[in-house]
């Protein structure tokens, strides 16, 4: 509203009316008792909230908590039946990672429900997690693509994926600090697991090249550390809507070497991490304490370059003529083997 003229007579008196608040901000409504909404509020100041292991795993869990409570908060606990979380998973279908993460935290919500009796049972127990299929690692082509288009920062952001093999979580937390005798050590956020990662020349030369503007060494156009893992993965998003890209995958897909419609996250690059340090030699387990893996995620993430290693060794010998004899067989009866 606007003021009368400053010298009309009621001026002060109006001056003193639109100054004075009329009423406080608006508050949140409090949820009904027994609604999904109040279990919600329950569990967020519980302990149980208080116990999930990580900060990153924390604030993941709010933002769905914050969505199912806006989405379903006025509906009662008790009623809530698998056909019901179908239909509300379902709504993500679209982003199966996200309908995933929204039945974890969903799943949760239902057990604690049924913990402190909200209800008898955990409906959630039995909805399966959509199918997403298994991050891939990057194709040597579209890496050099990747690289040679990218912005400075998107680049930089490669470039520690697929040295560090780290979690975007992690590779955005990464500090100059944590540098020492060119190995790069930090603490995982999602695991609290501890590692040291030795820095590859490249990546060294990267950032030798880069401008020094923040503690960590990514950061936005600002200078300011990266605050979320949605930065992260937006650029990956505007990267491959790129016309070379999109050609070098065109290209990919007409020669078979991947398949129609496949896509490339950032995670995947821990999966070219993976499969580097297995062909250097390492094993399993000395791979494992530079990524923080277990052994036998290394060998699943790495079953591809296993595959292809036991594939070279194979021609190798075959080439080489390296035949085995076997007890009892004659092979001049056979006659000669073609290759």
């Amino acid at each position: 509203m606007r003021l009368p003229a400053i010298d009309a007579p009621n001026f002060e008196q109006e001056y003193q009316r639109l100054s004075t608040p009329t009423s406080s901000a608006p508050t949140r409504a409090t949820p009904a008792p027994g609604s999904i909404g109040a279990l919600v509020v329950a569990y967020r100041s519980g302990s149980e909230f208080g116990e999930v292991p990580s900060a990153t795993t924390r604030a993941n869990y709010r933002r769905y908590l914050d969505l199912i409570e806006a989405d379903h908060g006025a509906r009662s606990v008790t009623g809530v039946r698998p056909a019901h979380i179908y239909r509300m998973r379902d709504k993500f279908a679209e982003t199966p990672g996200k309908a995933n993460n929204w039945l974890t935290v969903f799943r949760v919500l239902m057990a604690y429900a049924a913990k402190h009796d909200w209800r008898g049972d955990n409906p959630a127990s039995g909805i399966k997690a959509l199918r997403i299929g298994e991050y891939e690692p990057w194709p040597a082509d579209l890496l050099r693509v990747c690289l040679e288009v990218a912005t400075p920062i998107t680049r930089m952001l490669l470039v520690a994926g697929l040295c560090s093999g780290q979690r975007n979580s992690d590779v955005i937390r990464m500090q100059y600090g944590w540098i020492e005798d060119g190995v790069m050590s930090l603490t995982q956020a999602k695991t609290n697991v501890h590692v040291s990662v030795p820095m590859h020349p490249f990546w060294t030369a990267e950032l030798a090249a880069q401008p020094r503007k923040a503690v960590t060494l990514l950061y936005d156009r600002f200078g300011k550390p990266f605050g979320t893992t949605g930065a992260v993965q937006s650029r990956i998003r505007d990267l491959m809507e790129m016309k070379p890209v999109k050609e070098v995958l065109a290209d990919l897909t007409a020669r078979e070497m991947i398949g129609e419609g496949d896509t490339f996250v950032f995670h995947g690059l821990r999966k070219n991490a993976c499969c580097y340090l297995l062909e250097t030699g390492k094993n399993d387990s000395e791979v494992g304490a530079m990524l923080g893996m277990s052994a036998a995620m290394v060998r699943h993430y790495g079953k591809r370059a296993l595959a292809l290693m036991i594939a070279k060794t194979t021609a190798a010998e075959l080439v080489g003529g390296k035949l085995i004899m076997l007890p009892g067989v004659n092979l001049v009866q056979f006659g000669p083997v073609a290759l």
